[in-house]
């Protein structure tokens, strides 16, 4: 595990383990804030479609929303370091940024499977607008405490929609199991007269 004397670890989940990573790696990314990710989160008109993939994994959901709910937990914590002055503010934008991108990844998977996400699309704006706040503020205890019940309650909304996700997913899933593909189709017509 990388850690520097100098500067506070910043969590980054992988798949599958998590790493810590030192704030220089943030600091050589390309910069992003809060609205370039506003602007990266955005489904694009084609993942609101369903998919025409032939047989999406069923384990990419699962992984997908693993992901997301570890890095909200990083943002959380990012946050809180904020507070005491030992995180930036372009370190609190980047977590959002790293949500915010996660939170494409996995409507995009849902949606892969035919599951309408469409009711939890405002949650990256919601979280975006609340942390542009807090962050308007003077770093300090009494600051998080003020907004971090607002950014837990976006959180809770987030992880409430992604748990009524869970039937019409495995039921996608599920029926998935029985499809014949087309070309299995093709195959019993043409060779099998």
């Amino acid at each position: 595990m990388i850690q520097t004397a100098s500067h506070s670890p910043i969590y980054y989940v992988g798949q599958p383990t998590v790493m810590r990573a030192s704030t220089a790696w943030i600091k050589s990314r390309p910069s992003l804030n809060m609205q370039t990710a506003t602007l990266r989160y955005q489904p694009s008109d084609s993942s609101l479609r369903k998919s025409a993939s032939p047989s999406p994994s069923p384990s990419d959901v699962p992984t997908a929303v693993a992901t997301l709910l570890g890095l909200t937990k990083q943002l959380q914590d990012v946050l809180r370091l904020w507070s005491e002055q030992q995180a930036t503010e372009a370190q609190v934008s980047d977590a959002f940024v790293l949500v915010a991108m996660q939170f494409n990844a996995t409507v995009n998977a849902f949606t892969r499977h035919h599951v309408d996400m469409k009711d939890l699309l405002s949650i990256p704006t919601e979280l975006r607008t609340v942390l542009e706040e807090c962050l308007g503020e003077n770093p300090s205890h009494l600051v998080f405490d003020h907004y971090i019940p607002r950014v837990r309650i976006v959180l809770f909304r987030l992880l409430q929609g992604l748990q009524r996700k869970q039937a019409p997913y495995w039921k996608a899933v599920e029926d998935s199991r029985w499809e014949v593909p087309q070309h299995m189709d093709d195959y019993n017509v043409r060779y099998h007269r």
